[in-house]
């Protein structure tokens, strides 16, 4: 079953699907030398890798990193988001982890994310826009995520149709639903979503696992504590030990904490109620 080369990962792929399925059988004595693998042990074993990296799928920390997709602006009130979408992704995003709206200024669309190295490569001087002069160079104004569709129904104008502040997105399934607020017009403007990359969830026993290579030994252990029960076992300590060691090594790599913000009322220069000192005070 192993496309493993002397027990060494592929280059470039990492460990098949099957070698670390036979791994994680290994560590309930399912695998040992001499011992046959039932085939449908095979096929277990996959369908619970890829339920658990659906399941992983929805955390930040098991994600290893965020997604910056674009779509032009059309004036409309809705953008849709997932497979077939105004941004046409693999799966539909859980969540928007941020966005912001971008001011082409004559640049370009980008629509396949940002930090690119020709993003910003245009020379061309196209004039101002809405009032602003930025030598054709495109400007990113952050978008302020609404939190809740409870807030959102709270806007008293949604039709209101000027330059973007906040978005709502509603996570329906199979296509989420965008909403800028105020809403840009069409041709001037790009929004961008970050979400979280999508981890492989359509496995096969043949595929190769292409994942950073500190996610192997988190799959396997994590793997053989899902089959356990399979078997009528219960995980080993030993078990429970390295699939928690093994997650807090990728929540180690993959956290990112934002810059806390505070707000304006809460900062000396917008407080009414500011004195000289307060900044040092420790109520």
């Amino acid at each position: 079953m192993s496309g493993s080369f002397n027990g060494a990962p592929e280059a470039n792929t990492g460990y098949l699907v099957s070698d670390l399925i036979g791994l994680a059988l290994e560590q309930l004595g399912q695998g040992s030398v001499g011992v046959n693998i039932d085939p449908n042990g095979f096929t277990s074993g996959v369908m619970h890798l890829n339920m658990m990296l659906a399941q992983w799928q929805r955390r930040r920390w098991l994600v290893p990193n965020l997604v910056d997709m674009a779509f032009p602006t059309t004036g409309a009130s809705v953008y849709y988001v997932g497979p077939g979408g105004d941004l046409d992704t693999p799966v539909r995003p859980d969540k928007i982890e941020a966005a912001y709206a971008r001011l082409l200024n004559g640049a370009p669309l980008s629509q396949q994310g940002d930090f690119s190295p020709t993003d910003f490569a245009t020379t061309d001087f196209s004039g101002p826009v809405n009032g602003l002069d930025s030598g054709g160079q495109p400007i990113d104004f952050p978008l302020t995520m609404i939190p809740s569709y409870e807030d959102y129904a709270g806007l008293g104008l949604k039709a209101l149709r000027t330059w973007p502040s906040y978005a709502f997105y509603n996570p329906i399934f199979p296509q989420g639903e965008f909403y800028p607020w105020p809403i840009p017009p069409g041709a001037a403007w790009e929004l961008h979503v970050l979400f979280k990359q999508p981890l492989p969830a359509n496995l096969k026993a043949s595929s190769p696992l292409n994942l950073p290579p500190e996610y192997w030994d988190a799959v396997m252990w994590c793997l053989a504590a899902r089959l356990a029960p399979s078997y009528g076992l219960e995980p080993s300590p030993t078990v429970v030990a390295m699939a928690k060691s093994s997650l807090n090594t990728i929540r180690t790599a993959n956290t990112q904490i934002p810059t806390l913000g505070m707000p304006a009322i809460l900062t000396p220069i917008n407080n009414p109620f500011y004195w000289p000192g307060l900044e040092i005070q420790k109520l």
